[in-house]
């Protein structure tokens, strides 16, 4: 298996592996979760120009992914397979990007590594199957990543993916700049104003994009507070929060390599090795985007929540997999056999996500589809804040459910309907500790008012209430 005539039977063998993990999970089509739902609304709701202006429901994509997806669901239906597709476009683009980047730098067996990371990270395997831009954030990180090997010097290309990668990808804005400050700093004098030029273009198409879309998001009092948490700490008068700084910091590796120890340490030390390879150039651009999202968020402008990471993971890789191939090399001196070693290590820590599981149980993050589509007759729906994204998605957009016609709902307080009456309550995102609470002080009220009939029918993450006065 140390000859090279296996390579490419192995790399053929783990992307298969690999692209039927994310088939049979995008085919199994989980009901939608809340932001999804939203998503979907504003597609549905929206004009193909609609997406040039801020969005509803307390939502932000890059217009150009937006655009991708109404196409899909004018073309195939508004359900959910149809608007997930360009999450998988992303991923695609992704592994196109890690392939071209390992063959050009050579790795040889450690080729393999970036490939496997990719398809064994839980957090890529969740996104490439859902209504959100954060796997094409990826895609576009890894092609950017593989242009600094194939286009080293400025040019027109350069200046044109840069200024269309903001509009398909927010954080491609560090991308960029983690490609920017290097070729500037490490680029030969004579491409200097060539560089100036491309980055000139890209701040011009970003600046657009500022004022169009992301002006009006700053400030957002919704988003900051469900965000404040992800903001990495700076000292203040109230002192710092050194235990919130050090998780975060950990959140970086720990989303790259997995949740164990092993891997936060194993991955990141590896990285470090990558860091010493002879190309200046791609371990800068590799490792600033990392950098420069810290700083970025120590100003409150960039949440460190794992789904907002995906677009540095590609650095991560490849550095990781330079790294193990310069210490490969090195253990090889010592012992032929060593470097077994350092592949299997890597071998537990790809096997630590325990993706495996999900070849024969898809993902699901919410029983939504159930909760709002299997009601029992003559009740009538009433529906807490959590639901109404889900209900309005499956009653009025999904294509299968639109044309069978779901009870019109009430979006009220329990402790307001009129009695006698017979009352289905819906409650969804139970992760959300104030809708576990509401449930049941509904549920206790309902009780003391001596209701006729109180069922409870719980469900994943989900739950329904049947209430007769």
């Amino acid at each position: 298996m140390t000859t090279h005539r296996y390579q490419k039977p192995a790399f053929y063998c783990l992307i298969g592996a690999g692209l039927l993990l994310w088939l049979i999970n995008w085919w199994h089509a989980r009901p939608v979760f809340i932001d999804e739902a939203n998503v979907a609304r504003n597609l549905f709701d929206r004009s193909f120009t609609g997406f040039f202006q801020p969005l509803d429901h307390q939502q932000y994509a890059p217009p150009f992914f937006m655009v991708v997806s109404k196409l899909c669901g004018e073309l195939f239906g508004y359900g959910e397979r149809a608007l997930r597709l360009p999450a998988m476009l992303g991923g695609l683009v992704a592994l196109c990007g890690l392939l071209l980047s390992v063959r050009k730098l050579e790795l040889g067996w450690w080729g393999l590594l970036p490939v496997a990371l990719l398809f064994v990270n839980p957090t890529v395997l969740r996104y490439v199957g859902e209504m959100k831009p954060y796997c094409l954030d990826l895609g576009v990180a890894s092609l950017l990543l593989a242009a600094v090997l194939y286009w080293p010097r400025p040019s027109w290309k350069w200046a044109l993916a840069g200024a269309f990668a903001v509009w398909f990808s927010l954080p491609s804005v560090f991308v960029l700049a983690a490609v920017g400050l290097p070729a500037l700093w490490f680029g030969e004098r004579r491409d200097l104003a060539g560089w100036f030029l491309c980055v000139v273009a890209w701040l011009v198409s970003f600046a657009l994009l500022y004022l169009v879309l992301l002006k009006s998001h700053l400030g957002n009092g919704y988003l900051n507070n469900f965000h404040g948490a992800y903001f990495f700490p700076l000292p203040s008068a109230n002192g710092f929060a050194v235990g919130r700084a050090i998780i975060l910091t950990i959140s970086l590796p720990k989303v790259a390599f997995g949740f164990t120890t092993f891997a936060i340490l194993g991955g990141a030390c590896a990285a470090i090795l990558g860091l010493q390879c002879e190309n200046r150039r791609l371990t800068a651009t590799a490792i600033l985007p990392v950098l420069i999202v810290l700083a970025v968020s120590a100003l409150g402008r960039y949440s460190l929540i794992d789904r907002l990471l995906l677009f540095t993971l590609p650095g991560w890789w490849l550095l990781a997999a330079m790294g193990s191939a310069k210490l490969s090399e090195r253990l090889a001196l010592k012992n032929k056999w060593w470097p077994l070693g350092l592949a299997a290590a890597w071998l537990v820590i790809a096997g630590g996500t325990n993706v495996v599981r999900h070849y024969v149980s898809p993902l699901k993050f919410s029983d939504s589809r159930r909760l709002v589509t299997k009601l029992e007759p003559g009740y009538q729906p009433v529906l807490h804040s959590s639901v109404v994204p889900a209900y309005d998605y499956y009653q009025r957009v999904h294509p299968f459910w639109r044309g069978q016609t779901l009870p019109v709902a009430e979006v009220t307080d329990v402790r307001e309907l009129p009695r006698p009456g017979r009352y289905v309550l819906l409650y969804s995102v139970l992760t959300n500790k104030s809708t576990t609470r509401k449930l049941k002080g509904d549920v206790i009220w309902a009780r003391a008012q001596d209701a006729k009939w109180v069922e409870e029918r719980r469900m994943f993450r989900a739950q329904a209430v049947y209430i007769e006065f």
